[in-house]
């Protein structure tokens, strides 16, 4: 029970930077969208796309593996041996990877960001240099999570968020410096991190230690994770390469931003049950009507994600002019859209019970390959036609496609009673509130009517879907407590 206390206080606690992250990022959307037009955020968008596929070339799967052999090791010199080795291997392969790209740094510039955009081969320097500092700041990083020194990750992640933003702040609003800007308060954000990571890691394992044998067994372990990290970028991501061709940079813009909301406010609401499913998950599997549990957590957090989801889109469409600026004004008609898509995409981790109870992660394959393909087909015949919103709803049949596929190969280990009815007539109920209100109430209404309307639909429907279950478990709990006290 302790190890289990241990993992939902130090996880929630990750989650608590998390969070923060996010929502730091949509503060600091009136900055952003200020100095940065929406061709600024396109280009920012392509060079975040291919440094993330770079990243995960260079050590997707290697935190992971390091983490497994840190608690295979026998002693304390062995696990030392594990580290330096997982994070020598990070810094050499930062270099193979990075130092080819940085030669042809002009050509990468001309391939992914065209001729248009000025100094894009220095703009590929800022962005590969972050990347290094991050790469190898992700395994030192994971170190940190492994020792649970949870308060200190959390310190240091705030301490980074602070000095980014401080950064952001100075380069494009003090100096102007526009993409350059930003992309240069990233790089010295992720030096210092890279920094401060570094000297508690060496103060914390001492003098360096390799075995080199062991990088044969931490790839071994770890390319099926590249695969699949590689298979989910291109399901969220490879949407933008599409629009930087059929389009222009500003609709790549504009697109990133309104995806990057609706990511935030997905983030938002998993993180925190996310943090607590992945050990409740276990314990359920113990329980004798383990099944009839799932369904009933299924039924629970469909319903809650719906009405967050519906809260985020009603709100979206007042706040979002306030948040950016007339350029992006495209944005808050892609949202709703985008948060469809990301519901559809939370399912699967619902979904996916049966395979991680199972350990049959290998079933987790094919929906990422259905996810890829679909993906990429809808934006060959949805974007040239309907530019961002072509890729929005590709997006939502993607995410689709991804969790049906995976609930119908993880049905195959096993099958849980999921209540399909009544949480399609939840979506309905919940989608004809949505276009009633938006079309029917919204429209010439004030900024803090709307945002009322939003708040009072949203308390109506958790009413409906939790008033009775709450008040039926607060009744139990009361009796419960009459019984002790007697």
């Amino acid at each position: 029970m302790r190890s289990t206390n241990e993992l939902v206080k130090h996880s929630s606690i990750y989650a608590i930077g998390q969070i923060l992250s996010r929502f730091a990022s949509v503060l600091v959307l009136p900055l952003y969208t200020h100095y940065l037009t929406p061709s600024d955020y396109g280009v920012i968008a392509i060079l975040d796309l291919t440094t993330m596929i770079l990243a995960m070339l260079i050590g997707s799967g290697i935190s992971q593996a390091v983490t497994r052999y840190h608690f295979d090791a026998a002693n304390e010199e062995e696990r030392r041996r594990v580290w330096w080795t997982g994070s020598v291997y990070v810094a050499a392969m930062s270099a193979a990877v990075v130092t080819p790209m940085w030669l042809g740094r002009e050509l990468l510039a001309h391939l992914t960001l065209g001729d248009h955009v000025e100094d894009g081969g220095f703009l590929y320097t800022l962005a590969l240099a972050t990347l290094v500092a991050s790469a190898i700041g992700e395994v030192l990083d994971t170190y940190i999570r492994v020792k649970k020194w949870s308060g200190l990750y959390l310190a240091v992640s705030m301490g980074r968020l602070v000095l980014n933003l401080g950064l952001n702040v100075w380069f494009l609003v003090g100096l102007g410096m526009g993409v350059k800007g930003q992309l240069l308060g990233n790089l010295i954000a992720n030096v210092v991190h890279m920094g401060v990571l570094f000297v508690i890691f060496r103060r914390s394992l001492g003098r360096m230690a390799l075995d080199l044998p062991l990088i044969n067994k931490m790839l071994t372990f770890g390319w099926p994770l590249i695969a699949q990290a590689l298979l989910a970028l291109m399901m969220h991501d490879a949407d933008r390469y599409f629009l930087r061709i059929y389009c222009d940079m500003k609709e790549v813009g504009i697109y990133s931003l309104a995806y990057k909301v609706a990511q935030a406010v997905n983030t938002l609401c998993l993180i925190p049950f996310n943090s607590i499913w992945s050990v409740t998950m276990y314990e359920i599997a113990k329980m004798p009507d383990a099944k009839r549990q799932y369904a009933k957590v299924f039924r629970y957090f469909v319903g809650a994600i719906m009405i967050l989801m519906l809260g985020a889109s009603l709100s979206a469409v007042p706040l979002l002019p306030v948040l950016t600026t007339d350029a992006y004004d495209e944005a808050v008609r892609l949202l709703p859209v985008l948060l469809l898509g990301q519901l559809l995409f939370a399912l699967h981790s619902q979904f996916n019970v049966p395979a991680m109870l199972a350990k049959k992660t290998v079933t987790l394959v094919p929906a990422g390959v259905a996810g890829v393909i679909t993906n990429v087909v809808l934006c060959f015949a949805l974007i040239p036609v309907f530019g961002a919103a072509g890729a929005a709803w590709a997006s939502v049949v993607t995410y689709g496609v991804f969790s049906l596929v995976g609930l119908i190969f993880y049905r195959r280990i096993d099958v849980i009673p999921y209540s399909f009815a009544h949480c399609g007539a939840t979506m309905l109920g919940i989608g004809v509130t949505y276009v009633v209100i938006q079309h029917g109430v919204m429209p010439g209404r004030s900024l803090w009517f709307q945002l009322a309307v939003a708040n009072a639909v949203c308390a109506s429907w958790t009413i409906v879907l939790f008033g009775r279950p709450a008040y039926l478990w607060l009744r139990e709990r009361y009796w419960e407590s009459k019984l002790r006290a007697a």
